[in-house]
C-alpha cells in the first residue's frame, strides 16, 4: 500500500482509505461482517477511516469492532450535519454548523467512538454562507484547543470548498472527484499550492454507476460520458473500477481516496487495483481525450 504526507499535517495516510458511509446502516448488534470488513480493511493496510456524526451507526461500528486497533489507523468524522435516533425508531436529520453546536456534536462523537481525541474533524456539506459568514469554524478551533481534535476540515464542493481555500485555516479538505467528474482538478490544485490542505477524496471511483443499467434523472448525463470514457475499446480489457481507481491515485495532489463497501470481495479487489500503481501513459492520454471529447 502507498502512503501519503496529508498535505500540512504530518500524518501519514494509505492512498486508499475506507469510507464508513455504508456501514452505517448495519445495526451495531448485526454487525459482525462489517466487524470482518474493517479488521481486514486494516490488515490490508488502510490505516485512514472517515464517517460522520450522519451516518446512523458508522461511529459505533468502528469503536466495537476496531476500537481496540485505534492505534493503528487515522480517524476523521464529521460535524455540522447529524442523525438522531428517535424513540419510535426513526433516523431525524439535524443541521447546524454553529459554534454553539460544534462542540456537544463533537462530544458525541467522542462519546460514540470510546476515544478522547478526533485525528480529524470536518465540516459536513456546508453550504457556502456557513463557510464565508458562519462561526463555525471557530468551534472547531475550540475543540482543538481543548485537545479534542487535531486537525481541523471540512467536506465540501463548489463555491464552499473555494472559500475554505481562501480562509486559509483549514488542514484538509474534501471533495468529489472522479474521472467522470474532473472538473474540480482547479480547487485540487489551489488548495495544494496555496495552503499546503491534505486531500481526501469522496466518491473516487463515481459510485461505480457505469457498472449499473443506464439511470433515470440526474445521474444520466455522468452514465453516458462513462459509456465513452470506459468503453472497453478505450481501456484494453482493464476493469472499469480498476482504471477509475489507478487513473485517480495517479494524482499526486491526491493523498487519499475513501471508498466504502460492505462486501468482503469488493474490499480486497479495491486494494488490489490502487496497489498496481500507474496507468500506462498511452492510457491515460486516451482517457483525457476522451473525458474532453464529453465535456
Amino acid at each position: 500500500m502507498d502512503y501519503r504526507m496529508l498535505g500540512r499535517t504530518g500524518l501519514q495516510v494509505s492512498a486508499l482509505g475506507f469510507g464508513a458511509w455504508e456501514i452505517g446502516w448495519t445495526r451495531p448488534e448485526e454487525g459482525d461482517e462489517v466487524g470482518r470488513i474493517l479488521n481486514r480493511a486494516l490488515d490490508l493496510g488502510l490505516n485512514f477511516i472517515d464517517s460522520s456524526a450522519a451516518y446512523r451507526w458508522s461511529e459505533e461500528l468502528i469503536a466495537k469492532y476496531v476500537g481496540h486497533r485505534r492505534h493503528e489507523f487515522i480517524f476523521a468524522t464529521k460535524c455540522g450535519s447529524g442523525r438522531v435516533l428517535e424513540p419510535d425508531g426513526e433516523w431525524v436529520q439535524t443541521l447546524d454548523y454553529s459554534a454553539k453546536a460544534i462542540e456537544p456534536q463533537i462530544d458525541r462523537s467522542l462519546q460514540r467512538l470510546k476515544t478522547d481525541y478526533l485525528d480529524i474533524i470536518q465540516l459536513h456539506s456546508p453550504a457556502y454562507e456557513d463557510v464565508a459568514f458562519g462561526d463555525g469554524l471557530e468551534g472547531l478551533k475550540k475543540a482543538q484547543a481543548k485537545g479534542k481534535v487535531r486537525f481541523i476540515s471540512l467536506s465540501a464542493d463548489g463555491e464552499a470548498a473555494q472559500k475554505a481555500i481562501e480562509i486559509g485555516e483549514y488542514d484538509t479538505l474534501q471533495l468529489t472527484y472522479n474521472i467522470l467528474e474532473q472538473e474540480p482538478a482547479a480547487l485540487i490544485a489551489a488548495a495544494r499550492q496555496q495552503q499546503n490542505m491534505g486531500i481526501i477524496i469522496k466518491n473516487p471511483i463515481a459510485n461505480a454507476l457505469y457498472e449499473q443499467p443506464r439511470p433515470t434523472g440526474d445521474n444520466t448525463a455522468l452514465w453516458d460520458r462513462a459509456q465513452t470514457i470506459l468503453a472497453p475499446d478505450g481501456i484494453g480489457g482493464l476493469h472499469r473500477i480498476e482504471v477509475a481507481l489507478r487513473w485517480l491515485l495517479g494524482n499526486p495532489d491526491i493523498h487519499t481516496a475513501i471508498v466504502g463497501t460492505t462486501n468482503f470481495r469488493h474490499l480486497e479487489a479495491n486494494v488490489a487495483f490502487a496497489e498496481r500503481g500507474l496507468l500506462p501513459t498511452a492510457l491515460l492520454a486516451e482517457i483525457q481525450r476522451r473525458f474532453e471529447k464529453t465535456a
